[in-house]
């Protein structure tokens, strides 16, 4: 689809005078963004408080933005709360310090490397699933949550163990939950003030700084644990002056793998069972591909390939239910995108969860439809109207190592259950945190053994 940009004008809801368009964010973040797309096309203009923003949705623009003209932008200023906990990692970090670390962590993400993890990723989903039994009533969000950490914690920092999960989760849902509360203020609550939220804020945050450090000080003293895996490789790093990363660093690269890694696949897995549940005709499908792929096997790297459907299935969740529902950078200098003249400081905002609605692309938008991605869909809508791991050199380092997981916890599950929502089961509902998950989880019964 042509971009008619170079015609159009931003314009956007007028909102109040004091809060701009922030109450109508905040009321339903998801909404507000859908709706911007539907009624302004291809860019909008909106006030948050005081700060006025440009919204894109424009492909064209965005290319502008993550790749041609990334280097006059940063990371959202607005995400800086969520620094507090996540600091100044990979995902977070700017310019050289960027750079520097991506090198050091891009070998581990590199689809031969990825490939080497699939063995262990399929022991733990194994592990996990000998727990199930017949007639459990379980929730499958918990579940998934469990699976996709212990696989981060053992492929990338060689963890084992029940402790370590309990011990970083349990304060992040604290955190989580209150970092996208704070996020959505017009002008938060100080942290220095002793609200009884603020102190709960802080308790967490103490608690999975402890667990992360508790970690580290760990394989300091016992160097062969892991050798050869992500965190080894961290702690060894030398810069040219013959510096290594501190503690301060190696937590904050630890924060960003153990959050990002494993929430955002968490998520995707989650809404992806939320959909074939509901649809028999997917499932059979799904299990008519296993059984001619499989052949009663467990998946492995070398047939990954082979499983398109499945992959197509996690493809079409992540469109209709994006991980990451918004995003955005902020301007380090006065610059133009496009039509746009976007001042240094200004916000320039963009929502895959609402592109990823745009009919031009994909035909019944609210259709779970996994067919849509065959014959190279990807290579025929332009390069920005999908992008559920984001783009240009700050996209997702994880996303292969991300996709092979998916489709093995998919499969591995739909193997050896035919799980079911439980009686009465409320509709399930988008819970725009952080990211984007089902509000109050997904409950399920294991009806019966596959096979």
């Amino acid at each position: 689809m042509k971009s008619q940009l170079e015609k159009y004008t931003p314009q956007g809801p007028k909102g109040s005078w004091l809060s701009g368009n922030l109450m109508a964010y905040r009321k339903d973040p998801l909404q507000f963004l859908t709706d911007l797309q539907r009624d302004y096309g291809g860019v909008a203009k909106i006030r948050l408080g005081p700060q006025q923003m440009y919204v894109l949705y424009d492909s064209e623009l965005l290319k502008e933005l993550l790749i041609t003209k990334q280097e006059h932008f940063v990371k959202l200023k607005a995400f800086q709360e969520a620094r507090l906990f996540v600091g100044d990692g990979v995902a977070t970090s700017t310019g050289e310090k960027h750079k520097r670390v991506r090198r050091l962590i891009q070998p581990h993400f590199t689809r031969a490397h990825i490939q080497t993890y699939a063995g262990q990723m399929a022991d733990i989903v194994e592990g996990e699933l000998n727990r199930w039994e017949t007639g459990q009533r379980r929730s499958l969000t918990d579940d998934i949550s469990n699976i996709t950490f212990a696989i981060i914690a053992k492929t990338l920092f060689s963890l084992e163990g029940d402790e370590y999960a309990r011990a970083i989760r349990e304060p992040y849902e604290t955190i989580n939950r209150m970092c996208a509360e704070r996020m959505r203020q017009l002008a938060a609550m100080p942290l220095f003030v002793p609200t009884a939220k603020n102190r709960a804020y802080k308790d967490s945050l103490q608690s999975l700084d402890r667990a992360v450090y508790a970690i580290l000080k760990e394989r300091k003293l016992n160097p062969a644990i892991g050798e050869g895996d992500l965190l080894s490789v961290l702690i060894a790093a030398k810069d040219e002056n013959g510096r290594g990363m501190t503690d301060q660093e190696l937590r904050d690269e630890l924060m960003i793998m153990f959050i990002a890694g494993h929430e955002t696949s968490a998520n995707a897995l989650s809404w992806a069972f939320s959909f074939i549940l509901r649809q028999p005709e997917v499932e059979q499908k799904l299990y008519e591909e296993w059984d001619r792929v499989l052949q009663g096997a467990r998946p492995t790297a070398e047939n990954y390939m082979q499983l398109t459907y499945t992959q197509n299935v996690i493809w079409e969740a992540m469109r209709l239910r994006a991980p990451t529902f918004f995003t955005g950078r902020s301007a380090i200098r006065d610059v133009e995108l496009g039509p746009l003249r976007v001042k240094k400081g200004q916000s320039v905002l963009f929502s895959p969860f609402a592109i990823h609605q745009n009919p031009a692309y994909f035909p019944d938008p609210q259709a779970f439809l996994p067919e849509r991605f065959e014959n190279d869909l990807l290579k025929r809508i332009p390069q920005f109207a999908y992008m559920p791991f984001g783009g240009g050199p700050r996209g997702c380092i994880g996303n292969h190592f991300a996709m092979l997981e998916m489709v093995i916890v998919l499969t591995m599950i739909g193997q050896r259950y035919r799980i079911r929502l439980t009686p009465g089961h409320p509709p399930i509902e988008m819970e725009p945190l952080l990211t984007l998950r089902p509000k109050n989880g997904i409950e399920i019964v294991v009806d019966r053994a596959n096979g």
